[in-house]
């Protein structure tokens, strides 16, 4: 099947190539959460809700965890902007540790292309996996509303100046090489938080050290007193997620930090870490009208961010 072939929801959003096992048959329905109809319950969508309320990230993830990724894409949509921010961060990993997701995203986000209009087309975003789902999910309706015929594909990547098969990448190191069109987009807070339990014996989560050269990992370890991290994982949303289970400090981006209760920094004293952000991409694209309207969603994003 080629890539124009593939169905389209009825969001219009493209959901990735599945096999039959992976498909969203009818019998996926559950009576706890699917109605007959293939949609969530509104039972369900409330338990989900009341455990956003109670700040039990747990509860929520429980609930969640079960669903088809193009369901849970769904869910996101049924919540204002603040609750879909929480639902982001209590589910992140689901959303960026599964490499089918990144596909049933884009299945979700190609959604009613009218490709006789000027405003139809698909963009492939590359960037960190914290700002896809702190930042860059929870505004995804909005986007919606403004370009329906807009599709988006996002990519995870970090620390990555190449555009390789991206239109556009959100990078933390203003490019010095290549023919781009840069542009600031802002800063990144970052530092080690912690719960009130946590454990103060040095041990803490760091990310593989494919990244120890880059400042974020280097500020941390000098937080953490020079001690190496005892787990390392691959993405600062995949630290979020191990922090919540080992109650271990990490480091984390304030954006992240901010929507999990109890979390504080590790060091009261210690000053954030500032991670840069710019938007790059080929100058040949300069006056593409869809690249240019994803990058002014992308800026306007970071502008209206509740804390970054």
């Amino acid at each position: 099947m080629s890539e124009s072939d593939r169905p389209l929801d009825d969001d219009g959003f493209l959901l990735a190539r599945e096999s039959a096992d992976e498909a969203r048959p009818d019998d996926r329905i559950d009576d706890e959460r699917m109605d007959e109809e293939n949609t969530l319950k509104k039972e369900y969508v409330e338990a989900v809700e009341q455990a956003l309320e109670d700040g039990d990230t747990k509860a929520v993830y429980e609930l969640v965890e079960p669903l088809h990724p193009a369901d849970i894409a769904d869910l996101l949509e049924l919540f204002e902007r603040e609750q879909r921010y929480q639902l982001a961060a209590a589910i992140t990993d689901l959303i960026d540790s599964a490499t089918n997701f990144e596909a049933e995203i884009a299945t979700y986000l190609n959604a009613n292309r009218e490709a006789d209009t000027p405003s139809s087309g698909k963009v492939t975003v590359g960037c960190p996996p914290s700002i896809m789902s702190y930042l860059l999910y929870p505004e995804l309706r909005d986007f919606r509303k403004t370009w329906p015929g807009i599709s988006l594909v996002f990519n995870s990547q970090m620390f990555t100046e190449a555009l390789g098969e991206n239109d556009l990448i959100l990078v933390p190191v203003r490019p010095t090489q290549g023919r781009l069109v840069v542009r600031y987009l802002g800063k990144m807070r970052l530092n080690v938080y912690a719960y009130p339990d946590s454990p103060r014996d040095g041990k803490w989560i760091g990310l593989i050290k494919q990244h120890e050269m880059h400042q974020p990992m280097q500020k941390a370890r000098e937080i953490m007193g020079g001690r190496d991290p005892d787990f390392r994982v691959e993405t600062l949303a995949e630290v979020v997620t191990t922090v919540q289970s080992t109650r271990l400090p990490g480091l984390m981006p304030h954006i992240a930090a901010v929507r999990e209760p109890g979390l504080a920094r590790f060091d009261p004293e210690s000053r954030d870490i500032e991670s840069q952000l710019y938007l790059c991409f080929h100058e040949t694209r300069r006056r593409d009208p869809l690249l240019r309207a994803v990058a002014d969603w992308v800026a306007s994003c970071f502008t209206n961010a509740p804390a970054l």
